[in-house]
């Protein structure tokens, strides 16, 4: 097993390159570095320490390891990233590491993995979660492949990963194969949904309670110190109160129409694949795609929905319930995934992974490693009593926002998604037996029944 002092490549210093680069060399890890980018390895060279060895490209990098070697990857997703390997893998053997860091489609992950497994090459995909400040300062690592081969990197990825209250390190293996890449993917689509739960909460209260934008700012601090609170919460804290140079609001100038990178689109396909039910993070890239059709938009505009009633411990009841129904979506779709692709994925130590370091964390992460851990394996997360408790504190109140928001006419995707959800699932009957009915009428694709086993077709003729 190596250790911090064991030598690291790394490949690309863009901003969370660079960043990680500097988190491992203030904890004394000796770096072989390249970065393809003149700019970007100029500012590097600027930055990292002098005893920073600098590599002409993949393979004079390889040559510059000290066997096995282990190679960071801080490049693009997609065909950078098999460009770069590309370049490593003639000049790298049996028992060397490479760990992809970018956030990648889990399915390249497994393709990589099984094509550097001919030549006794390791592949562990790294999610990496905190953006440019948790790279730089302790971010949260999501890990997946081989035990062995994350055996030997994990002392050195643990030294720079965030540190939860308890003072455990918020990076782990969290399973075979692909499990850290798709860990993280979820996890982003798990923030699009919780971003969009506030983003709702912020339209309501500016828009349908007009309340000015101090007030909405002192709202989410206050959210921020209870059960509701979190890193996201915090920031849009921030967000709101933040003055352009002229001293004007700084959101009042930000046009109305938000991007994204394709995590919360590779969740939302995820769970169409595997056939589970995450609404709110699909509901979320949705959102964002209204937000993008912003000229379709304005030439549709009539009369602006107007003002709401709804009380302040609601709202805040609303997104709590929210943020709890999208992160437990999350965790259903990583046990969907785990039991389609056996990499053996513990709920408990990705909740504790989530618990610093990332963008989604947040108390809640407590919560629900508790939950889950006094859950019987297979168990539906809405099982947990404590979970069950929370969500009848909290869905009246969303209730009766979701309500009010859809008859002022105000569009809140995330905050009724996470309610239909629920209320669908703690039905033991939904009408899905009509929509087999319907099938079965116009296109004989027959229905089950409940007093017959196999499949039946019926004439559906009214009678």
């Amino acid at each position: 097993m190596t250790d911090t002092t064991a030598p690291l490549g790394i490949i690309g210093l863009g901003t969370m390159g660079r960043n990680l680069a500097l988190n491992l060399a203030d904890h004394g890890v000796p770096l072989v570095a390249w970065e393809r980018d003149a700019d970007l390895a100029a500012r590097a060279r600027a930055e990292l320490p002098e005893a920073t060895v600098w590599a002409a490209d993949a393979a004079d990098l390889a040559r510059r390891l000290p066997s096995p070697r282990a190679v960071l990857l801080m490049v693009t997703a997609g065909a950078a990233v098999d460009a770069v390997i590309d370049g490593l893998r003639p000049h790298l053997q049996a028992g060397d590491v490479i760990i992809d860091g970018g956030n990648t489609d889990a399915a390249d992950t497994t393709r990589r993995q099984k094509d550097l497994a001919e030549r006794g090459i390791h592949l562990i995909g790294l999610g990496v979660s905190g953006g440019e400040e948790g790279a730089r300062h302790g971010p949260a690592l999501m890990a997946g492949g081989d035990p062995a081969a994350w055996d030997r990197v994990a002392p050195t990825l643990q030294a720079v990963a965030a540190r939860a209250t308890d003072g455990t390190p918020c990076c782990d293996r969290l399973g075979g194969g692909a499990a850290g890449h798709f860990v993280k993917t979820v996890h982003n689509g798990i923030e699009y949904a919780v971003m969009q739960a506030l983003a709702e909460a912020y339209d309501l209260m500016r828009h349908g309670l007009s309340m000015d934008l101090d007030a909405i700012g002192g709202t989410f601090a206050r959210w921020n110190q209870g059960p509701a609170g979190g890193y996201l919460v915090e920031i849009a804290a921030d967000v709101v109160r933040t003055r352009d140079a002229d001293g004007a609001p700084l959101l009042d100038k930000v046009v109305d129409r938000a991007g994204q990178k394709g995590t919360g689109r590779w969740a939302s396909l995820a769970a169409l694949d595997l056939g589970v039910a995450a609404p709110s993070i699909a509901e979320a890239v949705f959102a964002r795609a209204v937000s993008a059709a912003r000229d379709e938009r304005q030439a549709l505009a009539g009369t602006p929905p107007g003002r709401l009633e709804i009380a302040a411990d609601d709202l805040e009841s609303a997104v709590r319930a929210t943020t709890l129904l999208s992160f437990l979506q999350g965790f259903v779709l990583i046990a969907a995934a785990d039991a389609r692709d056996g990499w053996s994925v513990d709920p408990v130590a990705v909740a504790r992974v989530w618990r610093a370091g990332c963008i989604l964390r947040a108390p809640l992460l407590d919560r629900l490693a508790e939950a889950f851990g006094g859950l019987p394996p297979g168990a539906h997360p809405l099982a947990a009593p404590a979970l069950r408790a929370e969500l009848a504190e909290t869905l009246p109140g969303l209730r009766r926002t979701a309500a009010a928001a859809l008859l002022g006419g105000y569009a809140v995707p995330a905050l009724t998604s996470a309610l239909s959800w629920h209320d669908g699932m703690v039905r033991a009957r939904v009408p899905a037996d009509f929509l087999q009915g319907l099938r079965d009428r116009f296109g004989a694709h027959t229905f089950e029944r409940i007093d017959a086993p196999g499949s039946h077709h019926a004439t559906w003729s009214g009678a």
